[in-house]
């Protein structure tokens, strides 16, 4: 039965274990993510966009020219009709058909703002700032990315490291019950024993179990960033051991100088200031002129006969009397952005100020957990070399040596745990200063 039932475990878990497949180092899934992503790939769009923008403000600005022709069948005859009074004093009407079976026209127009009280010089100002903008917005979405696949990455590896440590420790909990059952039917050991053993190995099998969905999550979190399939193994590199130095803290001014989102509010806010100047420009008469060419031509057969054309210059004014309020409600509505986004820079001001506070905490914190850590691996690490040197000497049984192992890697997750957390502040800690980096800093 203890056979079926540990053959059958086997089983079960080989189906979760990680397939070794595509082999991704940092930079690599970094390099990936930039190609791949798909908000990464919106990002750009929205770039694209802002040069359409910008060709639809400088069309306001540059003449419009259209041009229309048509062609007209007359079914019926029109006839003109002269009173003529003769020398006698009598009337006659004289009757004359005055259509033509087939009438041709072409009308071409041009016309040209030539003042509009701004609106065109600050729509174009609009446009060019919004280009900034989503620039400096697709530069804060892919350090986001980046920030998010650095940590994707480095979740995959510390999940790797607790499913091997897991299946160490079930492996060695099972052992150490066949041990204690043969010592059992031997007599050498009691019920209890044999029952405690037993206990310490089924509670094994969910930690790995769930070690092992952790580490399914983790990976298939990193493939959705990389936009990979899910069902395509990877395997990533272990590097995780070494980390950067703690940076240096930066004052508030100059982060505001350099990060990409912010920069893109301030962009915002004057955007939505130059756009009161528009609506309001609405209240405000146009110039405008024109020139336009007519050409007409009637004939009874198709052919251009009995034509005419000609040529007119014009200049006009359009001065806006009445729109039943929409156009002062249209500037209201502008200046009540602008007070929004007069708030949103303070509040992003306030939340950048905090945030760098808050990130060197966490990675003051986790610098003590590492030291911390790292004394308990060393502890542990002496206690396996002992364990090691009392089973060569016949000392220790190979279960406690390996029981000693287990602490030992155990110990070693609590330190990559703390490395992690660490390298989650640090990662933040790019984002918050836009100073995030492509290449991995510990190749």
């Amino acid at each position: 039965m203890l056979n079926t039932r540990y053959a059958y475990i086997l089983f079960t878990l080989s189906l979760a274990l990680p397939v070794t497949g595509r082999e991704l180092s940092l930079n690599d899934a970094l390099t990936l993510a930039l190609t791949e992503n798909k908000n990464i790939q919106i990002a750009k769009a929205d770039v694209q966009y802002s040069d359409a923008l910008i060709r639809e403000a400088w069309s306001t600005a540059l003449p419009q020219v259209n041009i229309a022709a048509n062609y007209n069948r007359n079914l019926m005859d029109n006839f003109f009709y002269i009173t003529v009074t003769d020398s006698l004093g009598s009337k006659n009407i004289s009757k004359f058909d005055v259509t033509f079976k087939n009438q041709f026209a072409l009308n071409a127009q041009l016309t040209q703002t030539i003042y509009s009280f701004g609106k065109i010089g600050t729509a174009l100002d609009i446009a060019y700032d919004f280009e900034s903008y989503s620039a400096l917005q697709f530069k804060e979405q892919q350090n986001m990315i980046l920030t998010q696949v650095k940590k994707a990455y480095y979740r995959t590896l510390l999940a790797a490291k607790v499913v091997e440590v897991a299946e160490e420790s079930e492996k060695s909990a099972l052992e150490n019950y066949e041990n204690v059952k043969i010592r059992f039917e031997g007599g050498l050991v009691s019920e209890f024993d044999l029952l405690q053993a037993e206990v310490r190995w089924q509670n094994a099998i969910p930690s790995t179990l769930e070690a092992r969905k952790n580490y399914e999550l983790a990976t298939n979190n990193l493939k959705l960033l990389l936009n990979l399939p899910i069902q395509e193994p990877i395997e990533v590199k272990w590097d995780m051991e070494s980390y950067p130095e703690k940076p240096e803290k930066l004052p508030v001014e100059q982060v505001l100088e350099i990060r990409p989102g912010y920069l893109a509010l301030l962009l915002e806010q004057q955007m939505r200031r130059k756009n009161v100047k528009i609506e309001f420009a609405n209240h405000l008469p146009t110039i405008y002129g024109s020139v336009n060419y007519t050409y007409a031509a009637n004939s009874d057969e198709f052919s251009l006969d009995n034509d005419n054309d000609n040529l007119i210059l014009g200049v006009g004014i359009n001065f806006p009397i009445f729109s039943g309020g929409y156009t002062s409600a249209q500037v209201q509505k502008a200046r009540i952005d602008v007070e929004k986004i007069d708030k949103q820079v303070e509040l992003n001001q306030d939340n950048i100020r905090i945030d760098l506070q808050n990130v060197y905490l966490r990675m003051e914190e986790a610098e003590s957990r590492i030291d911390a850590a790292q004394k308990s691996v060393n502890s542990a690490r002496r206690a396996f070399e002992i364990a090691e040197s009392r089973y060569n000497n016949g000392l220790a049984t190979q279960l406690e040596l390996k029981d000693s192992r287990i602490f030992l890697d155990q110990a070693q997750i609590t330190y990559l745990t703390a490395i992690y957390a660490y390298l989650e502040a640090y990662f933040d800690w790019e984002l918050l200063t836009g100073k995030v980096s492509i290449a991995n800093e510990n190749n």
